[in-house]
């Protein structure tokens, strides 16, 4: 039973994983379509959304990646959400192969950190 299990898994594992990057976030972002502008604008804020309540659940940040803590005002706008994480990308570059939701979280680590608890 437990091999069949392990085979079962095995299989369900997938052969090709695809890592959308900050550089293909990016270059997401630069476009100008209407459609383009939205996915990278909606990315962004799943990706904040997602990794603000994953933190929360879990009471902190952990991992060398992620490393930051982000605290957005509560009148931020979508598109200063977007200029942080792009300027992140551009300042850098020697990390824009990190994936997206990474950058995300970094860039918006840098922009709207959260004050020190005294």
């Amino acid at each position: 039973m437990l091999r069949e299990f392990a085979i079962a898994c095995a299989l369900a594992t997938p052969v090709c994983a695809f890592a959308f990057t900050g550089n293909d976030l990016n270059k997401l972002c630069i476009k100008t379509d209407p459609n383009s502008r939205t996915a990278c604008a909606a990315y962004i804020e799943g990706a904040a959304d997602g990794v603000y309540n994953t933190i929360e659940a879990i009471g902190g940040t952990t991992g060398p990646q992620v490393g930051q803590y982000f605290c957005l005002p509560a009148d931020v706008k979508p598109q200063q959400l977007t200029d942080a994480v792009r300027k992140y990308i551009a300042d850098n570059p020697d990390k824009a192969n990190f994936n997206a939701t990474t950058m995300v979280s970094l860039g918006l680590g840098k922009a709207f950190p959260c004050k020190a608890e005294r």
